[in-house]
């Protein structure tokens, strides 16, 4: 059930997990499948409950007020950014701009693994 997924542009991404696989670490990639953010990636830097996490891309939605997202409504990717991942596990606090570094350095080395 994973599968690539494609930009509007029909440039290949990340390899989407099934639901068997969701994992909602801090540090996990995302994407909205729902709602006016639809298309837009994310990085958890938490969870509410068992069904909502919260997301944040640094940019517009920031850590002081992330978006809280029902996991149906997102689809989960086989990334995980490293860096936020550890400052979360140890207690550290994440900022605006490790989200943005980190989204930016996801994204652009997918793109280039894929030229």
């Amino acid at each position: 059930m994973s599968q690539l997924v494609s930009d509007p542009k029909g440039q290949k991404f990340f390899k989407r997990l099934n639901d068997c696989q969701v994992t909602a670490k801090p540090g996990c990639l995302v994407s909205s499948a729902m709602g006016r953010d639809r298309g837009r990636f994310y990085l958890v830097i938490g969870s509410d409950n068992i069904s909502r996490v919260k997301v944040a891309d640094g940019e517009i939605r920031k850590v002081e007020n992330p978006k809280h997202k029902n996991i149906k409504h997102l689809h989960f990717y086989d990334v995980i950014a490293k860096g936020v991942s550890t400052k979360a596990e140890s207690g550290s606090r994440v900022s605006n701009v490790d989200i943005r570094r980190e989204l930016k350095n996801l994204l652009e080395s997918q793109d280039k693994s894929e030229q």
